[in-house]
């Protein structure tokens, strides 16, 4: 069954150009590599919840599980947080459209 893992923090302010270059570069296509295709990227432009919510989704469970457990994710997830605060993950079966 396919899962969905989301992603929400907020960007640190002093940040937001390192914050956009690593995603481009080095995020995305990282958990490209691992087997996690991003599935949308939403920006809150107003009210009191994260700024930003960040969605990949896995064919099943176990390339999730993999994928989670790996020491790529890991050093991404490490990096993604000298960036971000208020950082929450939360994986899910997949269901389409918008989940929160």
């Amino acid at each position: 069954m396919r899962r969905k893992m989301i992603l929400t923090y907020n960007i640190l302010p002093e940040h937001q150009e390192e914050y956009f270059n690593f995603m481009v570069n080095v995020f995305m296509p990282t958990l490209q590599r691992i087997g996690l295709t991003n599935a949308g990227v939403w920006h809150t432009a107003y009210g009191d919840y994260p700024a930003r919510l960040s969605v990949f989704v896995a064919d099943d469970e176990q390339t999730m599980e993999q994928a989670l457990a790996g020491k790529t994710w890991k050093d991404a997830e490490a990096k993604l947080a000298k960036y971000v605060k208020d950082y929450t993950r939360r994986v899910i079966e997949f269901q389409p459209g918008f989940q929160f």
